[in-house]
């Protein structure tokens, strides 16, 4: 009976354990974005990447690789139009097709910060297939055919639902709500913005966030707007 009563204690201090370590929902992260340009190059490689790194536990984060381009239907198919040009709507193709072939936030996000690390992501899908050990083949079939068009053209179809309608990139929303300062704050400090919006125990990595926000004043936003 004792012997019982110590599985089920321990049962019990196990499930409190659980829900104690998911006491409030993640921080949802939604990232609209180009391949080339620099301003969403930076925000991933030097924010939204190295925050994911020590914050995943808190975050639930989604990348659109849209921004301000253009589409026109095509046969079956689709024409793009990107604000840096054709290998820009190539670039955004790669990560639509990794993002429905990868199914996984945490290798979609390696193979980004990858790409995006490049010296020029049109041309590093490959290598950075091979860095988060997937398969490039059927990326590049993807790309190369209907089945990347359709895919990118989804991500468009998504864009088009913003409210308000996206006028720059990156454009960030932090639990679905868009707010000019608050897309410069995550540009600034996106640990910060995440461990301030969580409202449940927040872990260790949020102790060394700075505790001062970042003021929108002394920041120029870094954003490209749409022609």
């Amino acid at each position: 009976a004792v012997a019982n009563t110590m599985r089920t204690s321990l049962l019990l201090l196990s499930c409190l354990a659980a829900a104690l370590a998911q006491d409030a929902p993640p921080v949802k992260i939604d990232l609209y974005y180009e391949t080339l340009c620099p301003y969403s190059i930076d925000f991933v490689t030097t924010q939204l990447y190295p925050t994911w790194t020590i914050l995943k536990d808190i975050m639930e984060v989604e990348m659109f690789p849209f921004g301000n381009a253009e589409y026109e239907a095509d046969g079956d198919g689709w024409v793009f139009t990107c604000q840096h040009g054709d290998e820009e709507c190539h670039g955004n193709m790669i990560h639509a097709c990794a993002k429905d072939h990868f199914k996984d936030i945490n290798i979609e996000m390696e193979f980004v910060n990858c790409l995006l690390s490049a010296d020029y992501p049109p041309n590093a899908g490959a290598t950075c297939a091979a860095q988060v050990g997937q398969d490039w083949a059927p990326l590049e079939e993807c790309v190369s055919s209907l089945e990347g068009q359709n895919l990118l053209h989804d991500v468009a179809v998504q864009e088009e639902k913003l409210d308000p309608q996206l006028y720059f990139v990156p454009w960030i929303l932090v639990n679905d709500v868009f707010d000019e300062d608050l897309v410069t704050e995550c540009q600034v400090d996106l640990k910060y913005v995440v461990c301030s919006t969580y409202t449940g125990t927040l872990p260790e990595a949020c102790t060394t966030a700075q505790k001062i926000k970042p003021s929108r004043f002394s920041h120029t936003p870094k954003i490209t707007r749409k022609p």
